[in-house]
């Protein structure tokens, strides 16, 4: 199944009882992957499950006030980003968006990168490590600590009791086992390698997933301006950051993300080394 660039309708239909709430009705699918919903998270954070369940992280979205306008502004959905897409996936598909990548994505060209780690292969993968600052670092790390009540904290799950550690989610067999879309992903530098090449350019001799009309759409900037989460300026393309605005050696279009869990990657040096 080759995708195309028609995304632009509106959300709210999953259904309008659900999300359609506090003002989110008019929110369009275009507008969601921008991360310009203003449903970042939740007043008391999310309970220690539901970051691993994208299903409940959704419903619970669903029902809540947004932070912001939807639609004016936009700001970095850490957790919630996939749970919200991935939502429409189920709407739209009658399955789950880690369903669609196994079948569709992962098995066909047998990439270690999963959206569920099976059971079997859990001895090769060893926990993430938290950093190990210097001083220097630490000092700057502290200064500039998000409030744990302001928009980043929210964002990251910082204001719940307790707050999400992103090692400590990253490193539970629950976490690598449903694969959270958001932060659940599991692979080694081979396995994003191989997706974003078999999106864009095609993988052993299998056309590429993506039509070039909407590997454009993902990698421009849309509507710019400050991301209310990070700070950051034209922070997001769809879904993905603008990384080549950033790393300008990257090339204008080159999109991708780096992780806030433990295993930050930047996909964007790859579609360059691999998608050309």
């Amino acid at each position: 199944m080759r995708v195309g660039a028609d995304h632009a309708g509106e959300v709210s239909g999953w259904p309008p009882a659900e999300f359609a709430a506090h003002g989110k009705g008019e929110l369009t699918l275009r507008e969601l992957l921008a991360h310009r919903s203003g449903a970042v998270g939740v007043d008391g954070g999310f309970t220690l499950a539901e970051p691993a369940h994208d299903r409940l992280l959704a419903a619970r979205l669903a029902d809540h006030r947004p932070f912001r306008e939807p639609g004016t502004a936009y700001g970095y959905h850490a957790f919630v980003i996939g749970a919200l897409t991935g939502e429409v996936v189920r709407r739209a598909t009658g399955r789950s968006l880690q369903e669609i990548y196994e079948e569709r994505v992962r098995a066909p060209h047998d990439l270690d990168m999963y959206l569920g780690l099976p059971v079997g292969l859990e001895a090769r993968t060893p926990d993430m490590l938290p950093m190990r600052p210097t001083p220097q670092q630490q000092a700057r790390m502290a200064a500039n600590a998000p409030d744990r009540f302001g928009r980043a904290g929210v964002a990251f799950n910082l204001n719940a009791e307790p707050a999400t550690g992103l090692v400590e989610f990253a490193n539970t067999r629950e976490v690598r086992a449903l694969g959270p879309a958001s932060s659940g992903g599991v692979g080694n530098a081979r396995g994003p390698a191989g997706m974003y090449a078999a999106a864009i350019s095609g993988l052993d001799g299998r056309p590429a997933l993506l039509q070039p009309d909407s590997i454009a759409e993902f990698g421009r900037v849309h509507r710019g301006g400050t991301d209310l989460v990070t700070g950051e300026h034209d922070h997001f393309a769809l879904g993905f950051e603008a990384l080549g605005l950033r790393h300008a050696f990257l090339g204008d279009d080159a999109f991708g993300h780096g992780g806030a869990a433990p295993e930050n990657t930047r996909p964007a040096a790859v579609f360059r080394a691999i998608g050309g």
